[in-house]
């Protein structure tokens, strides 16, 4: 067994998000699981940006009381087969 060492409990649910990837225009995509420190987004014909680089995130459906999602800027942490892996920032 893997030795797990994350710091958030990760949910596994698929979300429509769409992510901007700088220089690049936005795409539609969807998790495979969210946590408090980040996501992880399927990239089926997206190509992957390079880890350390910087995207914005954000739900594509209207929150509880009808209102947009935010925005997040989260870090490309870790490329997998499927997807990468994306850890949540603060804005500068």
């Amino acid at each position: 067994m893997a030795n797990e060492q994350r710091r958030h409990l990760r949910i596994g649910v698929e979300v429509d998000i769409e992510m901007t990837i700088p220089g690049q225009s936005t795409v539609d995509v969807h998790t495979r699981n969210i946590s408090d420190g980040g996501l992880f987004i399927v990239l089926d014909s997206t190509p992957m940006p390079e880890i350390d680089t910087i995207v914005s995130v954000k739900l594509k459906h209207l929150l509880g009381d009808g209102e947009e999602a935010p925005t997040n800027l989260a870090r490309v942490v870790r490329h997998e087969p499927e997807g990468i892996g994306l850890e949540f920032i603060a804005e500068e």
